[in-house]
């Protein structure tokens, strides 16, 4: 068995840091995801002691779960968590582990410990899991807009008509799905005109929404039709 021991360097205060973690708008743009993968949105609570589920994609699409619970919190200091994965490639243990925030050198040492794993496998996914995780924080803290999946996700879920059938039209052919000329000319001036601005990272982010949710093959969250 081993345990997995990270650290970062960043010029913010562990106030700034501990911030992106608990306020969740931040905290769901940074914590969860998996390499590749993307976060779809959060059950349970985050008090401590109370378990929670994150419903995530994993690079391929695929359905997985992180459960847990919050064991413990310092304020600007410490998090304590305890973890298990339901599908994907981070082994069937249940682990302990916590992000510890140093005040060093005007800024914050980020100290993550996770452990114990049960083969080198899952310590090393687990070490994959971390360094993007982090490595999207370290975006968040700077003030970067980072692109959210779970919030484009929970954004368009009522939306059925007409925003999806015209995101449809956009992949199937417009003239082929009977779109009026009236839509065909509103769809063509948002799309040269908004769409061509969009970063590629946020573009990636959109498809894979999109995609998702022409698959169908996945649960609306949080309302109905608009």
């Amino acid at each position: 068995m081993s345990e997995l021991v990270m650290e970062w360097w960043v010029a913010q205060t562990p106030g700034q840091v501990f911030e992106a973690i608990e306020d969740p708008f931040q905290f769901r743009r940074w914590y969860g995801a998996p390499p590749g993968g993307f976060r779809l949105g959060e059950d349970g609570d985050s008090d401590v002691g109370e378990p929670f589920r994150l419903d995530l994609l994993d690079e391929k699409g695929t359905p997985l779960a992180l459960t847990g619970r919050v064991l413990a919190v310092k304020p600007d200091e410490v998090l304590w968590m305890q973890l298990a994965w339901d599908g994907g490639n981070f082994g069937p243990e249940t682990t302990r582990a916590s992000i510890i925030l140093h005040p060093t050198n005007g800024g914050t040492r980020i100290e993550v410990r996770q452990g114990p794993f049960l083969s080198p496998e899952s310590h090393e996914a687990h070490r994959a899991f971390w360094e993007a995780a982090v490595g999207r924080l370290v975006r968040v803290i700077s003030g970067e807009a980072v692109p959210c999946f779970e919030e484009f996700w929970e954004e368009s879920g009522g939306y059925v008509e007409p925003l999806g059938m015209a995101a449809y039209t956009v992949l199937a052919g417009m003239r082929e799905a009977g779109a009026t000329p009236e839509t065909l000319a509103q769809l063509e001036e948002t799309l040269y005109t908004h769409l061509a601005r969009l970063p590629d990272e946020t573009a990636k982010v959109l498809g894979a929404v999109l995609r998702a949710r022409l698959q169908g093959a996945l649960p609306t969250r949080g309302g109905g039709d608009r």
